[in-house]
């Protein structure tokens, strides 16, 4: 059943109980103030009755008023009849006997004999012939010479108690059916918020992420489911997102690496082929053809090795967890470098040790592969410097030159994986595009991380940022 339903009807229920107790308290309050009233009357009655029949010799007693032209008679008969006051009035002796009886119309079909003990109790009898109930108090007089029964019938009272009964049947059903539209109307103005989250969610299993709850006030309860589904969308819109570009970044990868391993591939089987068709009978076709052979392996292995250890990095393998010197580091690659270019404008700026704790050989690899990035990028005639520092806790390495610098569409992708830039690709040997994303892999597997600035008037500083091992106490 719809929810929408289901509350309405819930809502309507609920009413209906509360009218049906209503109803119900009201018909007891008007039996109660009924029953009351006619206590009173048949109590005040009686007490009239003992006075003057007790002053009367039992011989003469007479259930005056008189006759019924008397004045006295034809009043207590009229306003008998319409139930004001008692309408059966019953002298008896101390035995039962009746001695005599007033009554307007109908009167009461009495049990005989009387209830033993009946002194001052009510009883209700039907009247002889049927109709209305009567209600009859019996009371032995005070000098215990007869017994006087006073009865009222319950024509216009049970009148009035059903009429009220019936007026509040018929405004309970009212305002029932009232309330049952209205709570129809609210219900549905109040789920209508949900009613949008539903269509949005159907265009969400569609596949269009991009859509969102909308909603009026966060203090509501819809208000916050909807935005507690905006905030959840939100988040499987990005996950979704970070997945599609994990996926392109994987193709993207694998297409590259595919592409980095066809040519030396190509290479080796080209000289193979040479080799096959007879430069084992030339020597110096035989020694050209070893030689690239062995390059392009060297090429390739030293591909595979590269993205073996960005492969591991990746898994979060464990690192090496020694004290090591940075400034020894960059020193070792400084001149590496200037053995490879003597002509080299290359300055190291390290006056102290820069310690950190991590693996010696990943740290020594990204101080070469800055320095290499230098060498191989940046013109021989523009000079160059690595520095290494201690700021704020931290162990700096920076490599700066003032070279052309890079375009900001490279700075901005410069750390991906087999990226380069078109001058790089121009170039001979531009490398495979993976030494920086290792400059950075290890960077962040050491709880740092690597950046580029490249200012538009030229220049461009890499930089590494690791945590510095704690300084020992003098």
């Amino acid at each position: 059943m719809p929810l929408r339903r289901r509350l309405v009807l819930t809502m309507v229920g609920l009413l209906a109980l509360g009218l049906f107790l209503s109803v119900g308290a009201i018909y007891g309050a008007i039996q109660d103030w009924r029953n009351d009233r006619t206590h009173d009357v048949l109590t005040a009655m009686s007490a009239d009755l003992d006075r003057r029949l007790t002053a009367t010799p039992p011989t003469g007693r007479r259930l005056a008023p008189g006759a019924p032209a008397d004045d006295l008679g034809l009043l207590w008969r009229q306003a008998a009849e319409t139930g004001d006051i008692p309408s059966f009035v019953q002298l008896r002796s101390p035995t039962g006997r009746v001695i005599d009886t007033l009554a307007v119309g109908r009167s009461p079909d009495l049990p005989d004999p009387l209830p033993a003990g009946a002194d001052a109790v009510f009883q209700r009898a039907p009247s002889v012939g049927g109709g209305p109930y009567w209600l009859v108090r019996v009371a032995r007089l005070s000098d215990g010479s007869g017994i006087v029964l006073v009865g009222m019938h319950s024509t216009d009272s049970d009148e009035l108690v059903q009429r009220t009964t019936n007026v509040a049947i018929v405004s309970s059903v009212v305002v029932l059916l009232a309330m049952a539209v209205l709570s129809a109307r609210a219900v549905r103005t109040a789920l209508r918020p949900l009613t949008r989250i539903e269509v949005v969610a159907g265009a969400i299993g569609q596949g269009d992420l991009g859509r969102r709850v909308p909603y009026n006030s966060p203090k509501t309860e819809v208000g916050r489911l909807g935005a507690a589904l905006n905030a959840m969308l939100g988040q499987i819109e990005r996950a979704f997102r970070a997945r599609e570009e994990s996926e392109q970044r994987l193709r993207r990868f694998v297409a590259d690496a595919s592409h980095e391993l066809r040519t030396p591939v190509a290479t080796i089987r080209g000289y193979a082929e040479l080799f096959r068709r007879g430069a084992a009978d030339r020597p110096g076709d035989l020694a050209m053809a070893m030689r690239r052979i062995e390059l392009e392996a060297a090429r390739m292995g030293s591909l595979v090795d590269e993205l073996l250890l960005l492969a591991r990095l990746d898994q979060g393998r464990p690192l090496g967890n020694e004290l090591v010197d940075l400034s020894e580091l960059a020193a070792d690659a400084v001149a590496d470098a200037r053995a490879v270019q003597p002509d080299r404008a290359l300055e190291l700026v390290a006056t102290e040790p820069v310690l950190v704790v991590g693996d010696a050989e990943r740290l020594r690899q990204v101080l070469g592969n800055l320095v290499g990035n230098v060498l191989r990028h940046v013109p021989a005639g523009v000079p160059a410097t690595v520095r290494v520092s201690r700021e704020d806790g931290h162990a700096v390495v920076e490599v700066a030159d003032s070279g052309p610098g890079l375009a900001p569409q490279d700075a901005a992708r410069v750390f991906e994986r087999f990226y380069r830039s078109e001058t790089a690709r121009a170039q001979e040997d531009g490398g495979s595009g993976l030494g920086l994303s290792i400059v950075a892999a290890v960077a962040s597997a050491h709880g740092g991380a690597a950046d580029v600035e490249s200012p538009p008037g030229g220049g461009t500083t890499f930089r590494v940022r690791l945590p510095a091992a704690p300084e020992e106490p003098e």
